[in-house]
């Protein structure tokens, strides 16, 4: 309106010239004017015909083009995706706690703990349309090697950092007299055969990886296609093959189980049997003793024996009661004759209470971490418990804990699903808006919200300071790599393979090729690992992300 009164106001003014010439001269101004602001207008009407907007995914999420401004929203899906993650593992982990070994132990269970991995990449896979399915392909392969490159760096790294001790004495020594001065040699950790044996069950992941890099040899598309299917089919028979050796072999099982429930047991009924010094109290032991030994015979059977099981609330945990039975009858049971006299309940219980004292003690702590001052109370009351039984009132709670398992796996599968589109699209915006490859974005920020329970869980367990406890996180770690390699490599692929993609073997696959099998080698013939390998750990990580920087940028690779 503005520029129109002007052009008004010049246009007046023309006649009010004196002469023809001056005329002449203020009509060129007036049209000189008239072609500015008309310029001027066209530039304006492009700017904003061009300017940024940002649509929000489902209609209802939140959106921005600022860069700060997708930080933040990185930073609380980031925070949505670790609960999703947290309800994912606490609900197949309570599955399987239930269930124990078997079939369902050996397979189902442990590859629904993967779904917030996969899940994101089999939604992306899905819901991409045609323009973005490429470039959201490339950061779900980016996220499942990343996820797989930090339990291998980060995470193991931290066990041995937090879980280290002088290797010259065993791990459950409580001679502090004579231990030697913290080194970078001296000090460290160590394994067990089985873990080493899962270790090389580990690197048996990476065949399908060595498979796809014949593509990079293949120039034509039809090659490569046929590539990615054999490498499918790979990744698919090995995962029926593990799952099956599980049934008939339950080692894994059996040391995933020992891994989960080994907190539970110390959080309930081991706090009531300690004295106030800390000390094992013999008189409550063969108090709880006489109150399990219903027929007062001198011996627990294996049906007195479940009252135990109860007073540790095992069903409360969704611990299975005849595999956890079998495991304390074992223990306890030494003579061998399917019953626990006295002096073997005892002897069996003190030797807990000795393992969670020196666990305490390594962690720095003058009492266990579950002691507290009402130990007599809670004596009374794990008495009183176990002289019931109550075994309709466990089956109810059992039904419940099937409940809550399955709320929490839907849970956290329905946030995961919800969370796929929209956090992939922001990190891509993300990316772009801050000049970094994408597939770099995915391969650090995911996987730091997707194993961040993990790393805790690991670290927590690794400060028992003890060879069992060492071996079980690290066992843990190898078999969380082995199926986060097969299912998240074998729902990519299928992708790849349905969709048709134009997917060129990106730097990734070659990196988790690299990483994985030189530290499945080196973990496969050691079972003693120094603190300087920890740090060795640490630098692989950043040497993983130069290693991808080079690939792209200096060779060219996706």
């Amino acid at each position: 309106m503005l520029r129109v009164s002007f052009i008004i106001l010049l246009v007046i003014l023309i006649p009010q010239s004196g002469n023809s010439r001056s005329f002449r001269e203020n009509s060129n101004l007036i049209y000189d004017v008239i072609d500015q602001i008309s310029h001027s207008s066209i530039l304006e009407v492009d700017v904003k015909a061009t300017t940024v907007t940002c649509e929000p995914t489902y209609g209802f999420l939140p959106c921005t083009t600022k860069v700060w401004g997708q930080l933040f929203i990185i930073v609380v899906y980031e925070y949505l995706l670790s609960l999703a993650e947290k309800y994912v593992s606490s609900g197949t982990d309570l599955f399987f706690q239930m269930f124990g070994t078997g079939i369902f132990g050996a397979s189902l269970f442990h590859m629904l703990g993967t779904i917030p991995q996969v899940g994101l990449v089999l939604v992306i896979g899905v819901t991409g349309s045609t323009d973005t399915i490429e470039a959201l392909a490339t950061m779900g392969m980016g996220l499942l090697a990343g996820s797989t490159i930090m339990l291998l760096t980060l995470i193991w790294g931290s066990v041995i950092a937090f879980g280290s001790y002088d290797l010259s004495q065993p791990s459950d020594s409580s001679d502090i007299e004579n231990k030697r001065p913290f080194s970078l040699t001296g000090y460290g950790v160590s394994t067990d055969v089985e873990t080493y044996y899962t270790a090389r069950i580990m690197i048996v992941s990476m065949i399908p990886f060595f498979v796809l890099q014949l593509a990079k040899v293949l120039n034509s598309s039809s090659g490569i296609r046929i590539v990615v299917l054999i490498s499918l089919l790979v990744t698919l028979v090995f995962l029926f093959v593990y799952c099956t050796y599980q049934v008939f072999q339950p080692w894994i099982q059996n040391r995933r189980l020992e891994y989960l429930m080994c907190k539970y047991v110390q959080k309930n009924l081991l706090p009531s049997l300690l004295t106030g010094g800390g000390r094992p109290n013999i008189t409550i032991i063969r108090e709880l003793f006489h109150k399990i030994d219903k027929n007062n015979d001198n011996h627990i059977s294996a049906d007195e024996l479940r009252a135990l099981i109860l007073g540790i609330q095992i069903k409360e945990v969704g611990l299975n009661e005849d595999d956890y039975e079998a495991k304390v009858m074992e223990e306890f049971d030494i003579s061998g004759d399917s019953h626990i006299t006295e002096n073997e309940f005892i002897k069996g219980v003190s030797k807990w209470l000795n393992k969670a004292q020196q666990s305490a003690h390594n962690q720095g702590h003058d009492k266990p971490k579950f002691f507290n001052s009402n130990s007599k109370k809670t004596t009374e009351e794990e008495i009183r418990l176990l002289a019931q039984k109550k075994e309709s009132k466990g089956t109810d709670r059992a039904w419940l804990n099937y409940i809550k398992a399955a709320f929490l796996l839907i849970l956290g599968t329905a946030i995961t699903v919800l969370l796929a589109q929209p956090l992939m699209q922001t990190l891509q915006e993300f990316s772009t808006a801050v000049n970094i490859p994408s597939f770099l974005v995915s391969y650090v920020v995911i996987p730091l919200a997707l194993n961040y329970r993990q790393t805790l869980r690991a670290i927590t367990s690794s400060r028992q300071k003890t060879e069992n406890a060492i071996s079980l996180t690290f066992s843990e770690i190898y078999n969380g790599v082995f199926i986060n390699n097969l299912m998240g490599l074998a729902i990519f692929l299928a992708l790849v393979y349905i969709r048709d993609l134009s997917w060129d073997v990106s730097a990734e696959v070659l990196v988790v090729l690299l990483i994985c099998t030189v530290m499945g080698l080196f973990t496969s013939f050691c079972n003693k690992f120094p603190f300087w390998t920890s740090i060795l750990a640490y630098l692989l990580y950043p040497l993983s992300l130069l290693l991808i920087y080079v690939l792209t940028t200096v060779f060219g690779w996706s």
